[in-house]
């Protein structure tokens, strides 16, 4: 399933109303469960005993969750909740009508941005420990791709990235409102030195 070895492969269903029932969750996200999830289960285990890639750093397994949905609606609360009960690293897979886009927690809940067909998508696993393996799942979630090295500074700039877009768009809409001239001036270098900045970051 979704293009993982063979060897790794389970099938583990996780009752949906037992597993949100022993949780301690407010009536939102019990809600979220209820509605927008249809059932769980883990198709994945990703260990040195199922793919040869020893542990490190305390990570000794992957799990890959589906989570089947109802709607094309990603319950973000409910994947919260699902990451926090479970006491290893996990990937979701979130599927909808043959579509399936891929979501984990770093730092806090990300989900990749496109929908994709279910046959289409193929989870690599490239490095040579979990560790490696854990980075290169987060950036094919994060960035597309599976590349496993520098992922938190990859992070980093992409985060900085948002915030400088943000700045430009406010310094941009300063200036533009701005009628005095020594203050429309003042605005025009500070919108100026801010998407140089940004461009140079994002390297153009």
């Amino acid at each position: 399933m979704f293009g993982l070895p063979s060897t790794v492969a389970v099938h583990q269903p996780l009752p949906k109303q037992a597993f949100y029932q022993r949780l301690s969750l407010s009536s939102a996200v019990k809600d979220e469960f209820v509605h927008s999830i249809e059932s769980l289960c883990v198709v994945g285990a990703i260990k040195k005993a199922t793919c040869g890639i020893p542990a490190a750093e305390g990570i000794d397994e992957v799990s890959v969750l589906r989570v089947d949905l109802k709607t094309g609606e990603i319950p973000h609360s409910a994947l919260d909740a699902i990451v926090a009960a479970v006491p290893r690293k996990l990937l979701m897979a979130c599927c909808h009508e043959g579509r399936a886009r891929l979501a984990v927690v770093r730092g806090d809940l990300r989900v990749s941005e496109r929908w994709i067909a279910e046959e289409e998508l193929h989870i690599e696993l490239k490095g040579a420990s979990l560790v490696e393996v854990w980075d290169g799942l987060c950036a094919q979630v994060l960035f597309d791709d599976a590349n496993v090295e520098d992922v938190d500074a990859r992070m980093a700039k992409e985060k900085k990235i948002v915030e400088l877009e943000a700045e430009v768009a406010k310094l941009e809409r300063r200036y533009a409102k701005e009628v005095q001239p020594a203050k429309r001036n003042a605005a025009f270098k500070a919108f100026r030195a801010a998407k140089a900045s940004l461009l140079s970051l994002k390297g153009e």
